[in-house]
């Protein structure tokens, strides 16, 4: 589901288009925002239309407002049932109460979302999930954590993307850009994230992770630890032999100019396919496939289960412009 479908999901609530698309944003990257982020968003002055909105969404019950300190504006909570239904994610996170610490987390990934949102970020683990299968990568090599499981459970559960950070394709040729937010100033966040997501790296031709927050000290070391990063062996991943054939029997086809086979979603299928290959092992492999058939795959390194990648990665840091000190000394934030 894209914002769009989400915005259109909430015209029925009686907004604004432009208040409607702020809550879509809300509810998904944050579910707490402040009034001066719409005030930005709608491009308008901070007045009456903007307390209007806001104590529309309180009195009509899709959100709550409570102050941190005396002397600081309100925080809004978007914690409506019906508001979380209508854009697909009824049980979303973002409904729940959460700590000072958390709040201000999520207010800051809001800020750095609301500043680009002309770009489609995907912010729910299902839609990470399905971006990067077609790109061909196997659930084992995205960042993931499992669970035990609870008493309504029978077994552990996997989550995947539990940084629940924004993702996107973006740019031409399209780039996957991460967003880490930096809560420290040690640069260890980053590491961490960078080490957590490196398998999933190997599999793209090139990536950028966006490190933001609102200490330069912060950022800073975020440098540093990227270049660390850098210079570590390259991951290993694991490679689908059934995408391999199908992919090395499509890529036959398009060079020998035969597409006639070919549906739209054959053809999206191998575009993403052939950008998850576009490694030299990848190309030797082809090379074999068409001398020897799918005996080559026997004979080949590149098609045990784990290969070698490198791909090139670029950091981005982006200093948030805003005080966050009424959610208390927090690392990074205050």
């Amino acid at each position: 589901m894209t914002l769009e479908h989400r915005v259109r999901g909430l015209e029925s609530l009686g907004f604004t288009p432009r208040q409607t698309r702020f809550i879509a944003l809300v509810a998904l990257h944050s579910g707490y925002c402040l009034r001066r982020q719409y005030a930005a968003f709608a491009g308008i002055r901070y007045g009456k239309n903007v307390c209007d909105f806001f104590e529309e969404l309180v009195a009509r019950g899709f959100a709550t407002d409570f102050t941190q300190r005396a002397d600081r504006g309100h925080i809004y909570h978007l914690q409506a049932r019906a508001i979380y239904r209508a854009i697909g994610e009824p049980e979303n996170r973002n409904r729940r109460e959460a700590s000072a610490a958390l709040i201000a987390r999520k207010i800051m990934v809001l800020d750095y979302v609301l500043s680009n949102a002309e770009i489609e970020w995907l912010s729910t683990e299902d839609e990470k999930v399905d971006l990067f299968a077609r790109y061909g990568v196997p659930p084992r090599d995205l960042p993931q954590r499992a669970f035990a499981p609870s008493r309504t459970e029978a077994s552990s559960a996997t989550r995947y993307f539990r940084h629940e950070a924004p993702i996107a394709v973006v740019g031409d040729p399209p780039v996957a850009t991460f967003v880490c937010l930096v809560t420290d100033t040690t640069g260890r966040t980053l590491e961490q994230f960078l080490r957590d997501h490196g398998r999933l790296f190997a599999w793209l031709p090139t990536w950028t992770v966006v490190a933001i927050g609102s200490s330069p000290t912060g950022l800073h070391a975020c440098e540093t630890a990227f270049e660390r990063f850098r210079r570590q062996p390259a991951a290993t991943v694991s490679a689908s032999t059934d995408d391999l054939v199908w992919f090395f029997r499509t890529r036959h086809a398009v060079d020998q100019g035969d597409l006639t086979g070919l549906s739209v979603t054959a053809i999206d299928r191998f575009r993403t396919l052939r950008e998850a290959f576009r490694r030299p092992v990848f190309d030797e492999l082809y090379l074999a496939w068409q001398r020897h058939g799918e005996a080559a795959f026997a004979s080949s390194a590149a098609s045990t289960p784990q290969h070698a990648m490198r791909s090139v990665g670029t950091l981005v840091t982006e200093l948030l412009p805003f005080d966050y000190s009424q959610f208390g000394s927090l690392p990074g934030v205050a």
